[in-house]
């Protein structure tokens, strides 16, 4: 959508192959198999330095009757397209979206806003992954408001209809659903299996293990984007947290050291926020529900503020939820949802976790304020200072 092969080859002369495919690495040569996909024919092409960057796909849960038309997968633009395409064509009626993940909760106000009926079915007791409860059940209330049901801790065995053509899905109970066009957005899986058979060390998660150069345990090999891991600031450890924020900042890294630079991509930690009607959402670093696997000690708290000065029209509640560590009363991690101004404050929180920052730090933070913006107090600094107090014994 930004740059095109010929924007490549013209201003920064890169040869770009379109419909070209790559096969296999062969490490001995230094060379990578390569296939073009409209001719199948073969050619090995010799590199001094490689960068794996083959991202990753959406992940399809076993359904019977996943090829009839109308079921759908949402990962490359290509797939929005047909989506657009499939709705403009069939004006389809009742939506059906398997994941209440990021992709599930957009979709689901998409869906709504196009006219169908739409019905979330996920296969977990909670939505939006592991995100915690006080969060989760205002995101439901919003869905539920809006006429979309949400069915959890339940999963699709079938997709079926008649003429190849999707018009109800089968529960795992033999419930039956209506649909018309349903999205599976059960999460990502790391496209890595030509790395991995090149004998590249992948992860425990699957994807592509790299240091923060970006490199592989293959000298001379690269690898950015979502096919790779990420080192996570708060854990401590690489996780796998596909987002176009880290791949665009590994790709950066990537490509400065194999032109001969000195740069590493630090880490991350794990912040992301979407839209889910009139909902903003956000969070940073690690939940409680993450904390517990993790076994980390740790003090939680809650706080609901208005967005803007009480007396400023247009005030609504901002409910934050923060994490930090009982012995140092560092901060772990923050969950926001609200109707305005989530997305800036969950910056502020993921600034503070990069550089370590306590709740003690936070609580006098010089953050900007203007009765449209915030009221005097911004919830950021009562979230922190009510998280302090129950540190020290007072909450």
């Amino acid at each position: 959508m930004v740059y095109d092969a010929k924007f490549f080859k013209e201003k920064r002369n890169i040869d770009v192959f379109l419909y070209h495919e790559a096969t296999r690495i062969l490490l001995q040569r230094k060379a990578v198999m390569i296939r073009n996909t409209a001719t199948g024919e073969g050619k090995e092409y010799s590199y001094d330095k490689l960068l794996i960057a083959s991202g990753a796909r959406a992940f399809v849960p076993p359904i019977k009757g996943l090829d009839r038309k109308g079921v759908f997968t949402l990962r490359p633009l290509e797939d929005g397209i047909a989506i657009k395409e499939y709705i403009g064509s069939n004006s389809p009626k009742n939506g059906l979206l398997i994941g209440a993940g990021y992709i599930g909760m957009e979709m689901a106000e998409s869906f709504t806003e196009a006219g169908m009926k739409v019905t979330v079915v996920e296969k977990m007791p909670s939505i939006v992954g592991t995100m915690d409860d006080e969060i989760t059940e205002i995101i439901e209330k919003e869905l539920n408001s809006k006429g979309v049901k949400l069915l959890k801790s339940k999963a699709v065995a079938e997709f079926a209809g008649e003429d190849s053509r999707l018009n109800r899905a089968i529960l795992d109970g033999g419930e039956m659903i209506d649909a018309d066009i349903a999205v599976v957005g059960a999460g990502l899986r790391p496209n890595s299996e030509i790395a991995r058979e090149a004998g590249i060390e992948l992860g425990k998660t699957g994807a592509i293990k790299v240091n923060q150069r970006m490199e592989t345990n293959i000298p001379d090999i690269y690898a950015a984007g979502d096919c790779a891991e990420s080192y996570h600031l708060v854990l401590g450890r690489n996780v796998y947290i596909p987002l176009a924020t880290t791949a665009n900042k590994q790709g950066r890294v990537a490509g400065e050291n194999i032109a001969g630079g000195e740069v590493s991509f630090p880490g991350i930690v794990g912040t992301a926020i979407f839209k889910v009607f009139d909902l903003e959402v956000g969070r940073t670093g690690i939940t409680e529900k993450e904390a517990k696997v993790e076994g980390i000690d740790y003090v939680s708290n809650v706080i609901e503020h208005g967005s803007r000065a009480p007396y400023y029209p247009g005030v609504s509640p901002i409910r934050i939820k923060l994490l930090a560590d009982k012995k140092t009363g560092r901060l772990l991690g923050a969950q926001m949802v609200g109707r305005e101004g989530v997305s800036k404050r969950i910056d502020v929180f993921a600034t503070a976790l990069t550089v370590k920052m306590t709740a003690h730090d936070m609580r006098n933070l010089d953050l900007g304020y203007a009765p449209p913006f915030s009221p005097p107090y911004d919830p950021i600094l009562i979230a922190a200072d009510e998280l302090h107090k129950k540190l020290q014994g007072k909450g």
